[in-house]
């Protein structure tokens, strides 16, 4: 369409609308300007819609909120605990499958419902740890924290004492004071009052996780160490006044009775023991 054309279809349409408006009856004698500046002043004075939820669906909202927080707070901070008496172990499986073996007198706690984003594990006494493979698996206590992601171990966490031994694939061992070593199978890690972490490798006859067998080996350790875990074991209550430079190099069998036991440890220092009750006993 040329220029001309549209000219003219122009002035047809206008000459059309203002034919329309003449036949319109407009009250009051308005002009066609009065009708526009009327249409005009309506439309600006027309009143702006406010589309405000109803209160009834902002409670909803905000209890589905609160449900859905209070859901998310129950699965990350519930902390379920398991802890084996005097004269008890437990073995027990954590939500994927990996394995805590508890030696006497040992707490666990974990987030059972956080469990498949965060394998943590709060920790005091010793234990012998099977852990699947899968992300990150972390045991911490007071004294250190130990990480894997698949492997077998067992801590010792206990008076601010902390040592790991490593059976199956590697773990890493970290200090309060953030000196980390990694260990590889039959290596030990212990960390020193100082922070800094000892290693040394050690003998498949005597591994410490052989507490779970019910036998119990030191090297060189004060007798009183060695007289704490037998109340542990055998869940009694020994009254001694001993020097805790007696030191103890040896082994002892929870299978035996309390009183075999005992005798076996005293010998060797020209101690005595004498029963007071069944549950207590003094050794001098």
């Amino acid at each position: 369409m040329n220029d001309k054309n549209l000219h003219s279809d122009n002035n047809l349409g206008n000459e059309a609308f203002d034919d329309f408006l003449n036949k319109v009856e407009v009250g009051h004698n308005k002009t066609k300007e009065d009708v526009w500046n009327q249409l005009a002043m309506d439309v600006n004075d027309k009143p702006i819609v406010n589309r405000r939820l109803p209160m009834r669906s902002v409670y909803s909202i905000v209890a589905t909120l609160l449900v859905l927080f209070s859901a998310f707070a129950f699965m990350k901070f519930y902390t379920l605990t398991i802890h084996s008496a005097k004269g008890e172990h437990i073995v027990y499986s954590l939500p994927d499958g990996s394995k805590v073996s508890l030696n006497a007198e040992s707490t666990i706690k974990y987030q059972p419902y956080w469990w498949r984003f965060s394998r943590q594990i709060d920790f005091e006494g010793e234990a012998f740890f099977e852990v699947e493979k899968g992300n990150l698996f972390e045991v911490g206590s007071s004294a250190g924290k130990t990480s894997v992601l698949g492997t077998s171990f067992n801590i010792y966490s206990r008076n601010g004492a902390y040592n790991v031994d490593c059976m199956t694939g590697k773990v890493k061992v970290v200090s309060p004071e953030k000196v980390e070593v990694v260990l590889t199978p039959s290596y030990s890690a212990s960390i020193q009052t100082n922070g800094q972490i000892y290693v040394s490798k050690f003998s498949e006859k005597i591994k410490s996780s052989e507490w779970i067998n019910n036998m119990f080996s030191f090297t060189s350790v004060p007798l009183v160490e060695v007289l704490n875990e037998v109340e542990r074991q055998f869940n009694i209550e020994i009254e001694t006044n001993i020097s805790m430079e007696l030191i103890y190099t040896g082994h002892f069998s929870a299978n035996r009775n309390i009183e075999e036991t005992l005798d076996l440890l005293c010998k060797p220092f020209g101690l005595e023991f004498e029963k007071i009750s069944e549950q207590k006993y003094r050794l001098n």
